[in-house]
């Protein structure tokens, strides 16, 4: 099979390469997937350039972590999906998944049965996002039904904050969302009820309290007048030197940052909630397999509204 392989360290026009490699083997617990479509993330691109492991996240010459595709095997302990099945998930992570490949071997527990209502490009660019955000309003708090809240989402024309927009509405909250003017339109489109330019200094020090923030943003701090006794700050990125203080400071209770794990029953959740007509996923542009160069690029631009896709033939 073809696979995306990086050869070391280095601008993605200089360390990714199309290589042929064995077809992976499922084993007893594992489905093999014919893969359709890719999401990259900001932490594809960001462990290629480092070379080695990401924190708690492995390094693999063959990367990947999202998919979306077809089973065309099962291992022996495997009863919850068959051949033929079209599937989607976030593969191992933070193990890593080697999923930019036409085939992957995938824990079946990492999968779910993908939303009819996506295209294979949407279902394949869902997973690491969209678990992102819902597993951080878990660590919020902000579950079942969350009608009276307020939440501020930092960066929410992201591949993260475009789908966090979308589950804290479906979920009842008032959604406060930041970005470029230009993407305000479309934030509105997915349910936000404010959105703010987030160069605007004096718009965002209006901001009402909140009940919950997501700052999906390097260094993304929410103003201090949002935040009020009981406030929850969720980032996953990072807050810069001095700021979890501050947030405490001004009331803030659950100051925490989030990593991601593989989650196939929450995926479950996720595609009822798509083929319900309650979320959708954005792309910001389809590549296929031998244009993978390409489309680590326009990641790497930083302005990207939704998601950057890998396709397969």
């Amino acid at each position: 099979m073809r696979a995306v392989r990086y050869t070391g360290v280095g601008a993605a026009a200089e360390v990714t390469e199309l290589v042929e490699v064995a077809d992976p083997v499922p084993a007893e617990d594992e489905v093999l997937v014919r893969v359709g479509a890719v999401g990259l993330n900001p932490v594809d691109v960001k462990i290629r350039a480092a070379g080695t492991d990401f924190g708690p996240i492995e390094y693999a010459t063959l990367p990947g972590w999202d998919l979306a595709g077809e089973v065309v095997a099962t291992g022996d302990a495997v009863g919850s999906f068959e051949v033929g099945d079209p599937v989607f998930g976030l593969a191992r992570f933070p193990r890593a998944g080697h999923t930019l490949a036409e085939l992957v071997a995938v824990p079946a527990a990492d999968l779910a049965t993908a939303p009819t209502a996506w295209k294979v490009e949407q279902q394949g660019a869902a997973p690491l996002a969209v678990l992102t955000a819902w597993q951080a309003f878990e660590a919020a708090g902000l579950v079942g039904d969350a009608t009276g809240k307020r939440v501020l989402v930092l960066g929410g024309a992201g591949g993260v904050g475009h789908l966090a927009v979308q589950l804290a509405k479906a979920r009842g909250a008032h959604v406060v969302a930041t970005a470029s003017p230009a993407k305000h339109a479309v934030l509105a489109g997915l349910g936000a009820d404010e959105t703010i330019d987030y160069r605007d200094e004096a718009a965002l020090a209006a901001v009402a309290p909140v009940d919950v923030v997501l700052s999906t943003v390097a260094d993304g701090v929410p103003p201090l007048g949002a935040v009020r006794p009981g406030t929850t700050v969720i980032t996953i990125t990072g807050f810069p030197d001095g700021a979890v203080e501050a947030l405490r400071a001004a009331g803030a209770t659950g100051v925490e940052r989030i990593m991601v794990v593989a989650d196939g029953p929450a995926l479950a959740e996720v595609a009822g909630l798509a083929d319900a007509g309650r979320l959708t996923v954005l792309v910001d542009g389809a590549y296929p397999l031998d244009e993978v160069v390409a489309a680590q690029e326009r990641l790497e631009t930083g302005r990207v509204t939704g998601k950057v896709v890998v396709t397969f033939p």
